[in-house]
């Protein structure tokens, strides 16, 4: 698996915009591997929660109990809603604009969320926790986010509460919010 590491940073970068990369270093990147089980059962999940496979799959995963946007929990109602409509659009955006490569929000199971978490009717909520037995083993603030290949390689950004990963594919700009 080490050696499968250099050869996949390589392809990563070559593919995706290094001036990306200046916000994303490969430093904050691990790079892992699925079996060829584990990435069947990665895929039979999310077909069995009626999402696409495509070659390409990015996942932002969120953890329960951790207090990443606590602080937002004191803004308004419509504040708040703002900013879960400009994160689901940056999510919704980049799956019309990419053919071969699609994005989901996923959480935890729990109820010990902020209201940014809770209020977004468009999280994926990993009820058997598959995704966190097979990619997300590391519980951080702020979740994480994981690009996953049809080959079962995948990398790992550790606190990304923006969803930044998603910006290193063909320079997709994303919203702000």
């Amino acid at each position: 698996m080490k050696n499968i590491f250099p050869v996949f940073l390589f392809l990563f970068l070559s593919i995706f915009s290094v001036k990306t990369f200046a916000q994303i270093s490969s430093k904050d990147l691990n790079s892992f591997q699925l079996t060829k089980e584990e990435y069947s059962e990665f895929k039979d999940y999310l077909i069995s929660k009626n999402l696409q496979v495509k070659d390409t799959v990015f996942i932002k995963y969120d953890f329960n109990n951790e207090n990443c946007w606590n602080q937002l929990d004191f803004k308004g109602t419509k504040y708040i809603n703002k900013i879960v409509e400009n994160f689901q659009a940056h999510i919704s955006d980049f799956n019309t604009a990419f053919e071969t490569a699609t994005a989901y929000n996923f959480r935890q199971p729990g109820k010990n969320f902020n209201k940014l978490k809770l209020w977004d009717n468009t999280i994926i909520i990993d009820d058997r926790g598959i995704l966190e037995k097979l990619i997300f083993k590391n519980k951080v603030q702020c979740g994480s986010s994981s690009v996953i290949l049809s080959d079962g390689s995948y990398l790992i950004y550790e606190r990304d509460a923006h969803f930044e990963l998603l910006s290193v594919h063909h320079n997709y700009p994303g919203k702000k919010f």
